[in-house]
């Protein structure tokens, strides 16, 4: 199994290939295994994880078999394929590798050039799904939507979170352009639930659901959400839905967006169940709910001192996390903080810097780790003067925790995924 995972890992030196064309054909040559399930599409900008995290929790608690497929992984590669609530074993996963290299070996024979990582691990997720006698399955896409590797499914729904600024090498710099990119998930008369966008992204999602003779269901004109109270563990929440679920709801995640993901997920089941013709009690949508479980999301890993984990890698991502901590009434905290270097870092620097009381930089387990040194310097000229670059993650956490201690205040540690992933293992 370890020297299949290198194999595959290595792939990741043919970088981000965007298109379809190799995809489709690994799909062909392992028998299509995406066409002999229900599909949920979820793209988007932020919340695309929560908001599917969400949406599997409640299909599983119906007592549908369930797949769930994510990216990046944070510590294990088996976290990016769950079956049914559960990362894929790896007997599973090796059984599933092995038809799919070889399935990439013939596809790199017959049109010349490598295929990619994420090819290969969407294409396997659809195998290790089939394997197990998923029902349906929960897709997150990779980046964009049109050109993602996970655009050869035919959803029954297709949900797009709130869309912003990011990936502009790849999607355009606009958010129009970008908008356009993540539309591309839109199937010819299937239902699409978008979240609340800027009027510049919606414009753009109404206009492709309209050609595609979509029915385009707006998150916010079908699903109501109010936060009753809450705490670090969670936050109870009222809401009310078109066709009649309404009630409070235990949401074991934390922050005023997941309010917003909370009712773009509930829109969502509205449509899928209504596609299954499946009717779901609102007690069984309270019980999945209370269920999710989301790594890496304003994640508590320690309680003396608190320390919470977040995955802002950009702004919106960051100027979320700063509103959860407003949320919580922590107003200043200590940082620890690396991020990739092709991401707009100024500007997540600049919003965490409105919090933060001291900061640790690291560097990531990345090639496009931003040097910690160069993130001390951006941090300092965003005005804050207690700034330490840190080689190692470990002694940044060491040193955070102390402070803490005497300080009396949380730890935050926030941006690149794969910072996260070093990090849990700590805890």
């Amino acid at each position: 199994m370890k020297a299949a995972l290198e194999r595959l890992y290595s792939r990741q030196k043919f970088g981000i290939k965007l298109g379809l064309e190799a995809v489709r054909r690994l799909c062909e040559l392992t028998g299509n295994p995406q066409q002999r399930m229900a599909m949920v599409h979820v793209a988007g900008t932020n919340g695309k994880g929560s908001v599917s995290a969400m949406i599997e929790a409640v299909l599983r608690q119906t007592g549908l078999r369930t797949g769930l497929y994510t990216s990046p992984h944070m510590v294990r590669f088996n976290e990016r394929i769950r079956i049914h609530g559960v990362d894929i074993s790896d007997a599973a996963l090796a059984e599933a590798l092995a038809a799919c290299e070889a399935a990439a070996d013939q596809v790199g024979r017959e049109q010349g050039y490598e295929v990619t990582f994420f090819e290969i691990t969407t294409v396997l997720a659809f195998l290790c799904f089939l394997q197990a006698g998923v029902e349906v399955a929960v897709l997150e896409t990779g980046m964009g939507g049109r050109l993602d590797a996970t655009n050869v499914v035919d959803p029954q729904v297709s949900v797009i979170t709130r869309i912003a600024m990011d990936h502009e090498v790849y999607l355009g710099n606009t958010l129009a352009a970008v908008a356009s990119e993540k539309a591309g998930i839109i199937k010819p008369a299937r239902p699409v639930v978008a979240s609340p966008q800027d009027p510049e992204a919606e414009a753009v999602l109404r206009r492709v659901a309209l050609e595609n003779r979509s029915v385009y269901v707006a998150s916010g004109e079908v699903a109501s959400v109010q936060r009753v109270s809450g705490d670090l563990a969670g936050q109870k929440v009222r809401c009310e839905t078109g066709n009649g679920w309404a009630g409070t709801v235990w949401l074991p995640l934390i922050g005023p967006h997941q309010l917003e993901n909370l009712g773009t997920a509930l829109a969502a089941l509205e449509q899928v169940f209504e596609t299954l013709g499946v009717e779901v009690p609102f007690k069984t949508v309270k019980d999945g709910l209370a269920s999710v479980r989301w790594r890496g999301r304003f994640e508590r890993l320690c309680e003396d001192p608190v320390v919470i984990a977040d995955a802002a890698h950009n702004p919106s991502g960051a100027e979320t996390l700063v509103a959860a901590l407003r949320s919580q009434g922590l107003k200043r905290v200590g940082l620890v903080v690396g991020v990739c270097a092709d991401k707009d870092v100024m500007g997540v620097v600049r919003l965490l810097s409105g919090v933060a009381r001291r900061v640790w930089t690291v560097p990531i387990p990345n090639p496009r780790s931003l040097p910690s040194s160069e993130l001390a310097g951006l941090f300092r000229q965003a005005g804050i003067e207690d700034v330490q670059a840190v080689a190692d993650v470990g002694i940044a956490l060491r040193e955070a925790e102390a402070w803490a201690r005497d300080a009396r205040m949380p730890v935050i540690v926030a941006g690149s995924i794969f910072l996260l992933g070093e990090v849990l293992p700590h805890y």
